[in-house]
């Protein structure tokens, strides 16, 4: 689809996401902390929590549930999926249609595409949120990570087949939205990768389309109105003589020409510092976003670390447990041996009670003695 057709698609993109990730995306969901430059805070209030998130803990002790049931040979590592989320978002002319359902009618539809999707996967809603304080409507959505049967669902959740599904389903709510052209058409018929290709969900905010698009009209209109009242002018001034009547109406143009003129530079004005601080914005959003990265990929690494060590702890705790186990066994073997020695003897009576003595007095060292950890 090139940039001047009109989209009156539906989209679903996913991912599938580790537990620090997870929890960034669920305090961006629920406006927790500090809110991103481009919310339109005045309207956060509106926005509406239909399935609550999990907290991360609770997600990723969901996430290593499902996975027990493969299973696995290993722990599960550090940066693995605890969640798939996905945002549903609308084309430029689909929002307006969406937009003007009720916002019980949006919701259902929001609903029945996110369960529609978990029901074609095996999967389950964990969250739900709708977000009317930016730039377009739209829905996060948080499924568990893997199937009923532990299949994760990055081997299945993905390709087409999610555009089908919403499509299906938001044809059921508002007729006018339809599916989006496959990406196998857009490359055959030309279209650039950057319009093909799917942009960050920060990034889409960031953009700003719609601002930017309507100052851009503004412009155009201040222009052509500018146009219009030079060619009055100009078509007056090309006159040898004028009357008093022509003579009044041309200085009235002119008048008018020096207004139109100065909205013209008003407006050109404004333009200009929108794309600026459009600019401005998407640059800090980057750093913002390669500061957090760099913090997830330490954190990432020192979640590593202590799996690796609690491994190597485990499997040292292990060893301990079989040496003690032999030397129990070797204990218990000798025990008897003397035992059966001291009864032949006579004097297996005798060796018991010192031994009981014996036992009695470790024990109770045992329990005054300094406790570890």
């Amino acid at each position: 689809m090139s940039d001047q057709e009109p989209s009156y698609a539906i989209s679903v993109r996913v991912k599938h996401t580790h537990r620090s990730k997870y929890k960034n995306q669920r305090r961006h969901d629920l406006r927790i902390g500090l809110p991103p430059s481009y919310v339109q805070t005045d309207r956060s209030e509106l926005n509406r929590v239909l399935v609550d998130l999990p907290m991360p803990a609770v997600i990723t002790a969901r996430a290593k549930e499902l996975r027990e049931k493969t299973n696995p040979s290993r722990a599960m590592r550090a940066d693995a999926a605890v969640a798939t989320i996905g945002i549903i978002t609308f084309g430029h002319a689909a929002q307006p249609i969406f937009e003007a359902l009720t916002t019980a009618q949006q919701d259902d539809a929001y609903l029945e595409v996110a369960q529609c999707i978990a029901d074609e996967y095996g999967t389950t809603i964990r969250g739900l949120v709708v977000h009317v304080d930016e730039t377009a409507h739209h829905a996060h959505v948080v499924w568990d990570c893997r199937d009923h049967e532990g299949v994760p669902m990055s081997r299945v959740m993905k390709g087409s087949r999610l555009q089908d599904i919403a499509a299906e389903v938001i044809q059921r709510h508002a007729s006018g939205i339809e599916r989006g052209v496959r990406k196998s058409v857009r490359i055959a018929r030309g279209d650039k990768p950057s319009q093909i290709y799917n942009r960050s969900v920060q990034q889409l905010h960031q953009d700003l389309p719609l601002e930017l698009e309507a100052k851009r009209q503004d412009l155009k209109q201040f222009s052509d109105r500018v146009d219009e009242m030079r060619a009055r002018v100009e078509k007056l001034e090309a006159k040898e003589e004028l009357n008093a009547k022509e003579a009044k109406l041309l200085a009235t143009y002119r008048n008018r020409l020096a207004a139109r003129l100065e909205e013209y530079t008003e407006a050109k004005a404004v333009l200009a510092t929108k794309v600026q601080a459009t600019d401005q914005r998407e640059e800090a959003l980057n750093i913002k976003e390669r500061v957090l990265d760099k913090a997830e990929e330490q954190m990432d690494e020192r979640e590593t670390m202590i799996d690796h060590r609690d491994a190597e702890l485990l499997i040292r705790e292990k060893e301990v447990v079989r040496r003690e186990g032999i030397l129990d066994r070797i204990t218990d073997e000798i025990g008897k041996l003397i035992s059966d020695v001291a009864d032949r003897l006579g004097v297996g009576k005798s060796l018991r009670a010192i031994r009981n003595h014996l036992t009695l007095a470790r024990e109770e060292l045992s329990d005054d003695g300094p406790s570890i950890g």
